[in-house]
């Protein structure tokens, strides 16, 4: 390997420890503010439990309802997106995320009564899995950071409680790449925008590439 080559490995190496930098400290900030209310609510008496409580809530609701939910959805879509691509021939999905793909090939591709392994098959999913990241990967995708960023952000914000109308305001803007960059920017918090915008990077990907619309019920 000459110098060149070592320099850029070592700069895409720098450029991964700091997307997992990133998340790491979201995650401890979120920890950090959960472990603080709870000290503050057992140390306060009933009345002021149920204050903190009802505020608590509220600003809870506030963070994750409306348009911070769109931030959910976009990351959930992402992974059903990648899932039904590799399992194409699979109309059930449940249980399925991007953190037990290799598992889950291997469960798809053996017989339920005999346990025989179809290796064909698996192979044929193996390989439609490496070719879709190796596609993700040119766009900023990760595996050793965005499977696990992407159930993060699921579970932080939710999805959306409804699907927007066919025609609706909310349908052209939730499939308008540039809308849904927009509200990232806005919305989310500085140490989360970058691998967000990689999400929806990878997302615009996939529906270029199937010509479908980019966010699909």
């Amino acid at each position: 390997m000459d110098l060149e080559q070592t320099v850029a490995v070592l700069l895409s190496k720098n450029e991964q420890l700091g997307q997992e930098n990133h998340l790491l400290k979201s995650m401890l900030g979120l920890v950090k503010e959960n472990v603080e209310l709870r000290s503050k609510m057992q140390s306060s008496n009933t009345d002021t439990l149920e204050d903190i409580t009802v505020c608590s809530t509220s600003v809870r609701q506030a963070t994750i309802k409306g348009s911070d939910r769109v931030m959910g959805e976009v990351a959930y879509q992402l992974d059903r997106r990648i899932m039904s691509h590799i399992f194409q021939g699979h109309k059930r999905l449940y249980g399925f995320t991007l953190l037990n793909i290799p598992g889950k090939i291997k469960e798809v591709s053996t017989h339920p009564l005999t346990g025989k392994v179809d290796e064909g098959y698996q192979l044929h999913l193996i390989q439609r899995h490496a070719d879709l990241m190796k596609k993700l990967n040119k766009v900023g995708y990760k595996t050793e950071l965005h499977p696990s960023f992407t159930e993060f952000i699921v579970n932080h914000y939710g999805i959306l409680k409804e699907r927007p109308g066919e025609s609706s305001d909310q349908a052209i803007d939730y499939n308008n790449p540039n809308f849904l960059m927009k509200l990232i920017m806005t919305k989310a918090p500085r140490e989360l925008k970058r691998d967000l915008l990689v999400l929806l990077t990878c997302l615009c990907t996939m529906a270029d590439g199937d010509r479908k619309a980019l966010l699909l019920w």
